[in-house]
């Protein structure tokens, strides 16, 4: 089994497994009823270019998946996983590896709303550290993130989460920020420059 992005032409994968849910997992998933196959035709369809669907693929079949729709500092996150697959801890991988992506494009905050009786998504939030909010029916859940760091970027490129020249971009430009914020300043001699100049201060 190997997590990685979905392209785009394999979010037919994503659909199918979608559609492989029973009713209830559907209504749990999407925090509503009446999730028909041709509802998730359109809501996959409908997924912008930008968003991650990461997929938790076996033998060329789609046996979990996360999507991580991106709307400026807040990241929405939807996981499910196949009935016969819940007990292998695929869903708090997919989670983790949905933080990294959200934090290496500088997301302040991951985000989820899901059903109140949902116990599977509450516990996988809180276990992932998600401070959970119950409001009637439903539950939403939000965990702080910290900017990206060296670590975060290593662990995109390695997967493979990228997987177009803006997205790579982006991670190189997170790459580049982590680099100037741990190095300080060098002068044109080679030279750290002294703290005053770093922070404004008359040049030597």
């Amino acid at each position: 089994m190997q997590i990685r992005r979905l392209y785009a032409h394999e979010r037919p994968l994503y659909a199918e497994h979608l559609k492989r849910l029973a009713e209830n997992d559907r209504r749990l998933r999407f925090a509503r009823g009446g999730v028909t196959d041709g509802w998730i035709d359109t809501h996959v369809a409908g997924i912008a270019e930008d968003d991650l669907v990461l997929g938790a693929v076996e033998r060329d079949r789609v046996i979990g998946a996360a999507h991580v729709a991106l709307s400026g500092e807040l990241a929405e996150v939807g996981v499910s996983v196949d009935s016969d697959n819940r007990t292998g801890g695929i869903g708090s991988d997919l989670l983790r590896q949905a933080v990294t992506f959200a934090r290496n494009r500088r997301a302040e905050k991951l985000y989820t709303l899901c059903l109140s009786d949902n116990r599977s998504m509450v516990a996988l939030a809180r276990r992932s550290g998600m401070v959970v909010h119950y409001q009637g029916s439903e539950a939403e859940a939000y965990l702080d993130l910290p900017p990206p760091d060296s670590v975060t970027v290593g662990q995109e490129v390695s997967i493979g989460l990228f997987a177009v020249f803006h997205d790579w971009a982006e991670v190189m430009d997170s790459y580049s920020e982590v680099l100037v914020n741990a190095m300080p300043p060098i002068s044109l001699d080679g030279l750290p420059l002294p703290l005053p100049e770093w922070l404004g201060g008359a040049k030597r």
